[in-house]
């Protein structure tokens, strides 16, 4: 899976599980699934895994009607509440969410196996999903630096720019019915109203001791500002080049990290994308990639795709700004208490959150 540890997808992990005891528990486990005796091999962490999901990746084996079977499986565990990130982490909505995209669309997501409730295992509620090989564009070392994108030729990027933005397309595309379990109303009315309640509720529990007072104004804003017809929808919540896998052809193999889900509408994916797009090149003082499609493009070939206009731009750019600046200093606080320490970007993601209106910007955390 994804490996990259950027400020909205925070990762890295205090503790490392014994190998050989997580093997036997996994070969257990699998064994009673499969209905055979399994062996586990390969088992891995992804490089930073950890502090929001552990993940393990590996191999099972078995016999199936006296011929050779297996797989290859990623497993992630519920995050344990010290190194908790998002306010309710919703972990088996994840699971459901990601079989009714397999099932149903064309968006690739990785196939999620089995769901696991029973804490005896590992301490924490799991599932077992399909594992997928590819490349990342990370952000440590970040992409626009160097990497495989880096290193690609303008055509290469476009390829895989193009196809990740089909993908985004075909997410909003998605029958809002196929998805109504994303409805949250014990937050409030409408999606839109979910979602402010659920961020402000986010950064009261989560920033301890390190809210600073520019979050105020911006819920202020956008609750003075809210727009008069939302649109609703399926929106990924994560919807960056960082969440996405291409293969060797630079073909898109999997869309990741389905944490942030929502049904508050395609803008405010939109808004999440262009902001990383503009955060790690022009924010970094760098330019964008030869042929991968900036602003404008970005906004037009989605339109192409959809049939659609992106509306109230502006106030889901204000919103996802609020949204990054709380998940950015969340995984500062995390990461105190973490091995490793906060992501670099961290300052800079939060002032670019702030700019949005124009905001003093913060200094330290």
């Amino acid at each position: 899976m994804s490996d990259e540890p950027a400020p909205g997808s925070p990762r890295f992990v205090k503790q490392q599980r014994d190998p050989e005891r997580t093997r036997a528990a996994i070969a257990t486990w699998l064994s009673r699934r499969v209905g055979a005796p399994a062996k586990i091999s390969e088992l891995e962490t992804p490089a930073g895994a950890g502090v929001s999901n552990e993940t393990f990746l590996f191999r099972a084996s078995w016999q199936e009607n006296g011929r050779p079977a297996g797989r290859e499986y990623a497993l992630r565990l519920h995050p344990s509440p010290e190194y908790q990130v998002f306010y309710d982490p919703e972990f088996r909505t994840q699971f459901d969410l990601l079989r009714a995209l397999h099932d149903a669309t064309q968006i690739r997501v990785p196939f999620p196996h089995w769901y696991e409730d029973d804490p005896a295992l590992f301490g924490r509620p799991f599932f077992v999903m399909e594992r997928k090989h590819g490349r990342v564009p990370v952000s440590m070392p970040l992409y626009t630096r160097e990497g495989f994108l880096f290193d690609a030729t303008p055509g290469q990027r476009r390829r895989a720019w193009e196809g990740a933005v089909g993908q985004l397309a075909l997410i909003h595309s998605v029958p809002t019915a196929l998805v109504s379990f994303l409805d949250r109303p014990e937050w409030g009315a409408t999606p839109l109203e979910q979602q402010l309640t659920y961020w402000e509720k986010s950064a009261h529990w989560g920033l301890s001791g390190h809210y600073p007072w520019q979050l105020d104004e911006m819920i202020a804003w956008l609750r003075g500002n809210l727009p008069e017809n939302p649109e609703t929808g399926l929106s990924w919540g994560d919807a960056r080049l960082g969440n996405v896998m291409f293969d060797d052809n630079f073909d898109v193999a999997a869309m990741l990290d389905w944490e942030q889900a929502s049904l508050v509408g395609p803008t405010a994916d939109l808004a999440w994308w262009l902001f990383f797009d503009e955060m790690y090149s022009a924010g970094q003082g760098l330019p964008l990639l030869a042929g991968m499609g900036d602003r404008a493009e970005t906004l037009c070939l989605w339109s192409e795709l959809t049939g659609r206009e992106p509306r109230d731009l502006r106030w889901y750019e204000v919103f996802v700004g609020y949204k990054m600046a709380n998940l950015a200093i969340r995984t500062t606080v995390v990461l105190s208490t973490a091995r490793g320490a906060a992501p670099a970007l961290t300052l800079s993601v939060v002032n670019g959150a702030l700019a949005r209106l124009d905001l003093e910007p913060v200094t330290d955390l």
